[in-house]
């Protein structure tokens, strides 16, 4: 997301500085830093489709193109029949300074080749360990909506190019305030819980670019969040719940931008559970779930599911995908469908080539949304 680099340098600066006079130790015991890299290079391919519905489909900068792919929502990364390698080229560095046994400071600056986008603070927040079990953050971090949230920048850490975009897509994916983490062990299991709070304001949303020529803000308020993890053996379950309000701007003029109700603010709910294993060689992935943002009067049901083979240095993974959103108004009714096929190789320690091929299928009700396409991707892993 865009937003004022210096000053969060500034406030971070300001916060170490602090944790510093108050640390029972003021010399800082220990430092560590690690980084990733991913480049990606696409192109979409299929029955020509030009142009899109003027209120429900894309902006007019993909109008021109026969087959479009929304591959990062967030970040505004979009293939068409013209190969690029600056939709989800990325590269970030995070560092973790620990000032005693109970308070460290982390903070994460990434990189992408998308436009506007050059250099964004992805982490900076405060760990204080309250007990062993029980650790309180403060700060700047992602939304952990999703089962790969909190490391879907990093590429090297899941077998595909990219989590599935029809599931994976929402207009704010940080927050700024505060967590309370809490694991425990019950028999067997390994469990682990947080609760959330905090805001997010996002200016130039790269979000919005990609169905409006008009540049948007965004506004989170009052965001709630609640996560659940459980871990057994080969099996891992997650829940996750998470409320807050939503408001939309015109980046220049500042006036609010009406939704269909007629408003420009309101509520917006996401609840997703995930279900995987890893039972020796294979390695399963299903997301569900369903948003709601009230403000439209959508309803938007999801899933995705993985299958991977894992054979020496190599990973085959298959996989299907979808999300149906329901409108208040029956143009409003996108539903888009996806079949992938990957192939991962670790070539060497900390580095993967992946190759993926992606189908998809727009079967929105009325005037396609982004229309059918075929998709070839290649991407380069690498982790520091």
């Amino acid at each position: 997301m865009h937003i004022n680099l210096r000053r969060m340098i500034q406030i971070y600066a300001a916060i170490l500085g602090l944790v510093g006079m108050f640390s029972a130790t003021a010399q800082a015991q220990s430092f560590d830093w690690s980084g990733f890299a991913t480049v990606v290079g696409g192109e979409t391919t299929g029955p020509c489709f030009p142009g899109s519905s003027p209120t429900f489909g894309l902006s007019p900068a993909y109008a021109s193109s026969c087959t479009r792919y929304i591959a990062d929502w967030a970040h505004g990364g979009v293939y068409t029949n013209n190969f690029s390698a600056s939709q989800e080229t990325r590269a970030g560095i995070q560092g973790t300074e620990t000032f005693n046994s109970v308070a460290s400071a982390t903070m994460q600056i990434t990189s992408r080749t998308n436009d506007n986008q050059h250099l964004n603070v992805e982490w900076a927040y405060l760990t204080f360990k309250l007990t062993p079990e029980l650790t309180l953050q403060v700060g700047r971090k992602r939304l952990p909506m999703y089962y790969y949230s909190d490391f879907q920048d990093v590429g090297y850490a899941y077998n595909t190019i990219r989590p599935s975009p029809d599931v994976y897509g929402w207009d704010v994916v940080n927050y700024n305030g505060v967590s309370l983490d809490y694991t425990k062990e019950i028999g067997n299991w390994n469990t682990r819980s947080e609760i959330l709070f905090g805001q997010e304001n996002s200016n130039f949303n790269p979000f919005f670019k990609i169905t409006t020529p008009i540049p948007q803000d965004v506004q989170w308020h009052s965001i709630f969040g609640v996560v659940t993890e459980a871990n057994y053996d080969w099996f891992t379950a997650r829940f996750s719940y998470f409320h807050s309000n939503f408001e939309q701007f015109d980046s220049a003029t500042g006036q609010p931008q009406l939704q269909l109700s007629g408003d420009y603010k309101g509520g917006q709910d996401f609840v997703g559970l995930a279900l995987n294993g890893d039972i020796g060689n294979w390695v399963l992935r299903n997301e569900f779930g369903n948003t709601n943002r009230k403000i439209i009067g959508y309803a938007g049901p999801f899933f995705l599911s993985t299958v991977g083979y894992r054979m020496d240095k190599f990973v085959l993974t298959g996989g299907v995908s979808a999300i149906v959103l329901h409108g208040n108004i029956q143009a409003f009714d996108q539903r888009l469908r996806s079949g992938l096929v990957a192939l991962r190789y670790d070539f060497m320690k900390n580095n993967d080539l992946k190759l993926q091929f992606d189908h998809v299928t727009d079967y929105s009700v009325g005037a396609p949304f982004v229309g059918n396409s075929n998709v070839m991707s290649l991407a380069y892993d690498v982790v520091f």
